[in-house]
């Protein structure tokens, strides 16, 4: 008899072990619960204040949107591009006039011109004359035109010159921007 009151104390002792484990696991899962609980309930919060800031700042930019001088801004910042394009465009008779000047500087002639895409062909010619041979005239714009600092256009590399007392020569301009 005393061994089964041995035993039975044994197996007391072992379900007060097992209970008090259980309880402070069971007390452990409740504060981990109310601690997240707590947790949660803060993120939320701050969650909320977050959105009201946000809020706040929408209606003070939709506020500011309204204003009539930031609309018209923002449309000109929005089309930039164009109306750059549409101030170049307006400065035709600009180079029209700055090609006359050329012609009067350098002693030469453009028979025709076409405009697209911001560069400008002609067909220049230059003669012979008590001033200068046609060699050293068309050496000179060739050679001065590039360097100067009036100039409207960028000149391209001419790859052709024909004549000799009457030298007639394709020139490619680029707008300078």
């Amino acid at each position: 008899m005393e061994e089964k009151i041995n035993e039975e104390q044994i197996n007391i002792s072992k379900k007060k072990k097992w209970n008090t484990k259980s309880i402070v696991f069971l007390l452990f899962v409740v504060l981990s619960t109310v601690a997240m609980n707590f947790y949660n309930n803060s993120i939320k919060n701050d969650i909320e204040k977050i959105k009201s800031e946000i809020s706040v700042y929408e209606s003070s930019i939709n506020d500011v949107k309204k204003d009539k001088k930031i609309q018209i801004y923002s449309l000109l910042e929005l089309n930039a591009n164009v109306l750059d394009t549409y101030k170049r465009n307006n400065k035709i008779t600009t180079y029209i006039n700055h090609m006359n000047v050329i012609q009067a500087k350098y002693d030469l002639v453009f028979k025709w011109f076409t405009f697209s895409n911001w560069e400008l062909s002609t067909k220049a010619e230059i003669i012979s004359d008590d001033k200068a041979i046609a060699y050293q005239k068309t050496r000179d714009f060739l050679r001065d035109y590039r360097k100067d600092k009036k100039a409207l256009f960028d000149l391209d590399f001419v790859n052709q010159i024909t004549g000799m007392d009457d030298m007639k020569f394709k020139v490619n301009f680029k707008v300078k921007n």
